[in-house]
C-alpha cells in the first residue's frame, strides 16, 4: 500500500505569503523571494530563477526580530510557468544543526500572522505581512521566549 502525501509528511505546513531573502551558501548577495508555507522541516517559496536539487541555501526573515541566516537544501522544486506568482516554487529542508531555531521562526511567524488575522477581523485593518511584523514586535517581542 503507498502512503498519501498527508502521510508521508512529517510536518504540518502553514501557509503564509512572508518576505524572505536568499542566496547560494558561499554567494554575496541575497535576492528577495516570499515563502509560502513553512513547517518545523523546511519552507517552500517561490523565486524568479531555478534553484537545483542538492544546493545548499542560506535565508533570512527581513521583517522578524532575529538577523540570523538558516540554512537549508532544495529537496524539489516546481516551474510554475504561466502565472504572475514568479516562475518557480522551491522545497527546502532545513538543516540539523538549525532544528531549534527554525522551530522558533515557525512560532514567531505563526504569532504574527494570528496578529494580521485579528487586526483583519477585529478592527478592519489590513496589514502586509511587513507592517503586521513590526507592529507586533514593536508590542510583543521582548514577552516572546528567548
Amino acid at each position: 500500500m503507498t502512503k498519501t502525501h498527508m502521510e508521508r509528511r512529517k510536518f504540518f505546513r502553514h501557509p503564509t505569503r512572508v518576505p524572505i531573502e536568499c542566496r547560494l551558501q558561499g554567494h554575496n548577495d541575497f535576492r528577495p523571494h516570499e515563502m509560502r508555507d513553512v513547517s518545523h522541516g523546511g519552507i517552500a517559496f517561490v523565486s524568479d530563477h531555478p534553484y537545483e536539487l542538492g544546493d545548499i541555501v542560506e535565508l533570512q526573515y527581513p521583517t522578524l526580530s532575529h538577523p540570523e541566516t538558516v540554512c537549508g537544501m532544495i529537496v524539489w522544486t516546481v516551474e510554475t510557468g504561466g502565472c504572475d506568482c514568479g516562475h518557480h516554487i522551491n522545497g527546502l529542508s532545513f538543516s540539523d544543526e538549525s532544528a531549534r531555531f527554525h522551530g522558533r521562526i515557525v512560532e514567531q511567524i505563526s504569532c504574527i500572522e494570528a496578529y494580521r488575522g485579528e487586526q483583519r477581523e477585529q478592527h478592519a485593518r489590513e496589514l502586509s505581512h511587513r507592517a503586521a511584523a513590526a507592529e507586533w514586535i514593536a508590542a510583543y517581542a521582548d514577552k516572546f521566549p528567548a
